[in-house]
């Protein structure tokens, strides 16, 4: 009997260190077990961190025995989930995040520390990271939706792991998502969304997952926050997730901000409380690959000139805002790279200014590695704009 008791027990704690997450509106309250909390004892923050970066190590198939999630581990489909990964993350490491890790260092330096602004972005944190380490804060905003965490059944499973690795493919293979294979896959009931891509790339990225949280702004312009797991469903509004996490070699907590939003100039006009929510952050630094060159066309004039009214500094392959709305009465342009024009899907995007820039070859300079949609490397391009004065809208300073 007190063998069956034990076992009882046991499946107990399993279920609660899956499904512990407070319940929608509970707050966030810590996640333990009665073995403790999920991290070392010893840990000075042991009491305050739930049981998240179980999750985001377990979905980038990085095995963590003193884990909640260790049970999964013997899945058959989990490891070969890991060792997929383990190869795959290799090779992307070394033929593009190392050398572009180097470049931002020697280019960008530390001195861009605030705020990042990623536009368009899909679930692609791992490039703002490597750009960009330092930030405090890194603002991404696409057409994905937000999901959720996945529960222990869906964790036992195979599909899980096949839909994440289809939905990865591309950015690891080209550095960018596709955004009709992405909204399909995450369409998919065994991967809901973006947050398991994004907890996937904070994991691989070492980091630490400390908290996540729906977010969502409700129609008055509140903000409305609850557990990602557990019973109930996200907040009604305008749909996010807010994750804090902590990096080796960084100074204090990062916090990483998903919204699924159209940048479209109706969309944004009707919601002006998100809008002043963007502006409450400052100036940002603004960065914007593989943005279908939106910006080029009207009807997102509104999102071109918040960038270019908000940023301090922008970071763009041509793909992002044409070069002919960069005064040079207020910007210092430095460019990277080679220009040869759109790939043919984008044809009718030439800028023949940028075009003539580059073949004057004044201060060009190499860029080491591939990115946007002519991604393979010597192929790609890349301009920083820095503002020459402190120009910005609601800037204080």
């Amino acid at each position: 009997m007190r063998k069956a008791n034990l076992f009882g027990l046991a499946a107990i704690v399993l279920l609660l260190a899956l499904g512990s997450i407070p319940a929608a509106g509970a707050g966030s309250e810590p996640v333990c077990t009665v073995d403790g909390c999920t991290v070392p004892k010893s840990d000075p923050m042991a009491k305050c961190i739930p049981a998240y970066d179980d999750y985001a190590r377990f979905i980038a198939g990085i095995s963590n025995r003193e884990g909640t999630l260790a049970t999964y581990e013997d899945n058959p489909a989990w490891i070969r989930h890991a060792r997929f990964m383990d190869h795959n993350w290799e090779s992307f490491t070394r033929g593009r995040l190392a050398p572009m890790r180097e470049w931002a260092a020697k280019e960008l330096g530390a001195g861009l520390t605030g705020t990042v602004f990623y536009p368009f972005s899909g679930p692609d944190c791992v490039n703002v990271f490597a750009l960009f380490p330092h930030a405090k804060t890194y603002l991404l905003i696409a057409l994905e939706p937000v999901g959720n965490l996945p529960d222990g059944a869906v964790l036992n499973g195979q599909n899980f792991f096949a839909s994440l690795q289809r939905s990865l493919y591309d950015l690891l293979q080209l550095d960018f998502f596709l955004t009709n294979k992405m909204r399909s896959s995450l369409g998919k009931s065994e991967l809901k969304g973006a947050l398991p891509v994004l907890m996937f790339f904070l994991a691989r990225e070492q980091a630490r997952v400390l908290d996540v949280q729906f977010w969502a702004m409700q129609p008055d312009g509140s903000i409305a926050e609850s557990a990602t797991a557990g019973p109930g469903d996200p907040p009604i509004g305008i749909p996010g997730v807010r994750i804090v996490f902590e990096r080796p070699g960084e100074a204090g907590a990062q916090t990483l901000y998903y919204f699924q939003f159209n940048l479209r100039n109706d969309s944004l006009a009707r919601n002006q409380p998100f809008v002043a929510f963007l502006k409450s952050f400052g100036s940002v630094t603004t960065f914007a690959k593989a943005a279908s060159y939106l910006m080029y066309k009207p009807h997102f004039s509104a999102i071109r000139q918040f960038i270019l009214d908000q940023s301090q500094d922008v970071l763009q392959a041509d793909s992002g805002i044409p070069l002919r709305h960069f005064d040079p009465a207020v910007w210092n342009l430095r460019f990277y790279g080679t220009y040869t024009g759109p790939i043919a899907l984008f044809r009718n995007c030439y800028q023949a200014d940028m075009a003539a820039m580059y073949r004057r070859g004044q201060d060009i300079r190499p860029l080491p590695f591939g990115i946007d949609y002519r991604h393979r490397a010597r192929t790609s391009n890349l301009m920083l704009a820095s503002k020459k004065a402190k120009l910005l809208a609601g800037d204080p300073n």
